[in-house]
């Protein structure tokens, strides 16, 4: 386990990293946003999910107008509805306008029932799926369809031949290994308690997470969308029954980033 002052591991080419800028789930806790992650490399910033109350901790990290592209995993409220909030921010704090937006079609149904003007005025919106690829500066990005009731894509993002990855939510029936390609860095959901495993809930706990990413060969295990209430490490020691490789609980403001020189494949 990473110690808690460990903020930033580097080296990989690209300076490839993923930082935790909002990660309560469900609703937002004392002490985090909901979902809300910067995938970053020296010249590229993109914002993954915009969970509500998340511009607060994002503007800590990074100017608005540095943010190249939004993607948006899903339409459930925890994910998206700080876009709204982004909007106003864009069109009467920045004057900007055609910033690049992806996701969902029921997201973007929502969006515009929220603000039907954003989507016409401010944000360059473009309807993902599973089958999508996208380039945003030197990164490029992949998806795969998860285990959740609504459409959900977990993100994959590469730069300099390394890669970060966000589950976003998901049941057990999905694995990193449907991405098809290595994962350095992974931000996997571990919203549930072990007892809850069998309980029918759309979501997984810390030990399957486990078990998913080591079947997978990921390096680095990132747990995240623990409920307000609820103890992350809780989430991080069922795990490490499962992965032997480092395992974090996520904190807004940290930051994970592949090194070049250790990447770890477990079988």
């Amino acid at each position: 386990m990473t110690k808690p002052n460990d903020h930033l591991i580097r080296g990989n080419p690209a300076d490839l990293g993923i930082t935790v800028i909002g990660c309560s789930g469900t609703y937002s806790s004392a002490d985090s946003s909901c979902s809300s992650y910067l995938v970053r490399t020296t010249s590229t910033t993109v914002l993954l999910d915009a969970g509500p109350g998340s511009s607060i901790e994002l503007q800590r990290h990074v100017d608005l107008a540095d943010v190249d592209a939004i993607i948006v995993s899903h339409e459930h409220p925890d994910h998206w509805t700080e876009l709204p909030s982004l909007y106003h921010a864009y069109r009467f704090g920045l004057d900007r306008s055609h910033v690049r937006l992806y996701g969902t079609a029921g997201t973007r149904s929502l969006l515009d029932a929220s603000v039907v003007e954003a989507t016409e005025r401010t944000f360059d919106w473009t309807t993902i799926d599973e089958s999508s690829t996208l380039e945003v500066g030197d990164i490029s990005f992949s998806f795969s369809l998860t285990d959740h009731p609504v459409e959900t894509l977990a993100i994959r993002g590469e730069a300099g031949g390394m890669s970060v990855a966000y589950s976003a939510d998901t049941g057990p029936a999905w694995s990193p290994e449907r991405f098809g390609a290595p994962v350095d860095v992974l931000v996997y959901e571990a919203s549930l308690s072990v007892d809850l495993e069998d309980q029918g809930i759309p979501h997984v706990s810390g030990r399957q997470a486990g078990e998913r990413a080591a079947a997978a060969g990921v390096g680095h295990l990132v747990l995240t969308h623990v409920p307000p209430g609820e103890d992350p490490y809780e989430r991080v020691a069922a795990a490490s029954a499962r992965f032997v490789g480092p395992i974090d609980a996520a904190v807004p403001g940290r930051t994970f980033s592949p090194v070049a020189t250790s990447r770890r494949r477990s079988s």
